[in-house]
């Protein structure tokens, strides 16, 4: 994954930029998603732009979280990358692609520059000590995601972009849900301090060593109750997007969405199992979640 991202480009400008859209859907292959990347019925050039935006996201947050490098001096590179790339003067492959897409689309750097910011608080920051901080978090880490996406298809109203905030907040605290652990191990905890201590309990539970006895399994339980409250909360307030895109746009939302929900269920349903095993969608449920979602936007009102 390391080379995929920081390989330098060594090829003429027209194959170069061939090249590097393939290096994206790479770097797609090679990272497992709980939703849909591939969706058939979006041209080929649009397929293309989700894909380098894909890979850049994914790009920057295996620097923030995986990297063995120096991961700040990493970010920075991509930080002077992104630059070159407004520029139109990108040298690696991901931000050739992503030229390719910014100058189509007229996209604004500072949109993808907050997911930078998002990970380079994440090597300053462990711990977030309410919800409302863990949202504002959110603004950096996903919520320009779904900015950058309604952007390409075409809509700048503010007051859409306040939907998909919701949406895209949902979709990065579902995450979060899913990987306690995998985050505890890298020393951070993106469940609120307020709502452990509230229970008794500190972010130690989230150790995978952790012996659980009767408080701290019973305080466990509520947490995600309330997370998982919270977090339907965030989907329910962001549906009302899906009704005001054109069809096509209301399917790429609606699946996003409806796989949030899916692993959100997923996370009920096996309670306290999501710290030994995270769950995952399939094949067949993903594409169950195109189907569905297909036939939702085109004959639900609501």
């Amino acid at each position: 994954m390391h080379n995929l991202l920081f390989q330098k480009n060594k090829m003429n400008k027209k194959d170069s930029l061939k090249e590097s859209i393939k290096i994206c859907y790479k770097i797609i292959n090679k990272n497992y998603e709980n939703f849909p990347i591939f969706l058939f019925f979006l041209s080929k050039t649009s397929m293309d732009d989700y894909a380098a935006i894909y890979a850049f996201s994914r790009g920057v947050d295996y620097i923030g979280d995986n990297s063995s490098g120096n991961r700040l001096e990493e970010l920075k590179i991509w930080q002077k990358e992104l630059k070159k790339a407004f520029e139109k003067k990108a040298s690696l492959p991901v931000f050739i692609a992503l030229q390719n897409t910014i100058t189509n689309h007229n996209l604004e750097f500072n949109t993808f520059n907050r997911l930078i910011q998002a990970n380079i608080m994440d090597q300053k920051i462990k711990k977030y000590n309410t919800f409302n901080d863990l949202l504002n978090y959110c603004s950096y880490s996903a919520n320009p995601v779904g900015e950058i996406v309604l952007h390409i298809m075409g809509y700048q109203n503010k007051s859409l972009i306040l939907l998909s905030n919701e949406i895209c907040s949902g979709l990065q605290i579902t995450n979060f849900l899913q990987d306690l652990v995998e985050d505890k191990k890298i020393d951070r905890c993106y469940v609120p301090q307020d709502l452990i201590k509230k229970h008794g309990l500190t972010d130690e539970i989230f150790n995978v060593s952790h012996e659980f006895d009767h408080k701290s399994t019973d305080g466990l339980k509520k947490i995600l109750k309330e997370m998982i409250k919270l977090n339907r909360e965030l989907y329910l307030k962001g549906k009302e997007l899906t009704q005001l895109l054109s069809l096509k746009d209301k399917i790429i939302i609606q699946i996003f969405l409806s796989s949030g929900e899916k692993v959100l269920n997923k996370i009920e349903k096996n309670g306290l199992n999501i710290l030994s095993k995270k769950p995952k969608t399939n094949k067949l449920e993903k594409l169950l979640i195109i189907t569905l979602s297909v036939i939702k936007s085109i004959f639900l009102k609501k």
